[in-house]
């Protein structure tokens, strides 16, 4: 029998929507590793300007009365809960039911394996390789919406320990809305109810640095991307 836990959606009006977030990396050289860190919402925002697919983060007010919906949670072990404001690196994967098929719709994921629009037209609107794994990196701060990553998420993810694994819905009103919303990976309709599974791999209150203690080989993107340390990188504090 399924968990039925709510958690109350507390913003007032806020924004929604948009391409999911980053994640950076350490390199050998610390300078370089220290900069490359503090890069990633800047970059996000250049990822999202070459993509195109969701709307601008300020398109949609929350729903102030809406709630996400828990349907398992296994907790961590991390000395204390995530909180408003924190910064996180997850795992996770988005999926949607569209009536059409008996299997879940993917919309965002993090473990790769997928292909992806490209958002060209023609040859080449979809990748010829698929996705690699890279874990994101996730500001808890509706107050500060960034595009791809909705309130419901945001209100998700908030209580979870490092190491913990979480299951929940989020309705639209939390959600993307009432429009149809274009991602890399699928369409999802107007009104959908979205359901995320996200683990918790680290988790700070002072800024990236902490996130990417002991992490190596995973990196943001651009000229020097990285990505054969990204599977390897475990919940740590």
């Amino acid at each position: 029998m399924r968990a039925t836990t709510t958690v109350r959606a507390t913003c007032g009006a806020t924004a929604r929507r948009g391409q999911t977030t980053t994640t950076v990396r350490s390199s050998s050289a610390s300078s370089a590793a220290s900069a490359s860190r503090r890069q990633w919402l800047a970059s996000a925002a250049s990822v999202l300007a070459t993509h195109k697919m969701f709307p601008s983060s300020n398109a949609f007010a929350e729903d102030a009365g809406a709630s996400v919906r828990v349907v398992s949670d296994a907790p961590g072990f991390g000395a204390r809960e995530a909180r408003a404001r924190d910064l996180v690196l997850v795992s996770l994967v988005g999926t949607f039911e569209d009536g059409t098929s008996t299997t879940p719709t993917t919309f965002d994921t993090t473990l790769g394996g997928l292909v992806y629009d490209t958002n060209a037209s023609g040859t080449g609107s979809v990748s010829i390789t698929p996705a690699e794994a890279m874990p994101k990196v996730i500001s808890l701060d509706k107050n500060n919406p960034v595009p791809g990553v909705p309130p419901g998420l945001i209100e998700g993810i908030i209580g979870m320990r490092v190491g913990g694994e979480r299951t929940f819905e989020v309705p639209s009103a939390v959600g993307f809305g009432d429009s149809a919303v274009k991602s890399p990976y699928a369409l999802i309709p107007g009104g959908t109810t979205l359901k995320y599974s996200v683990k918790l791999i680290r988790l700070s209150s002072t800024g990236p640095d902490a996130l990417f203690k002991g992490v190596y080989n995973c990196s943001l993107g651009g000229a020097n991307k990285m990505t054969s340390g990204c599977g390897a990188v475990e919940p740590s504090e």
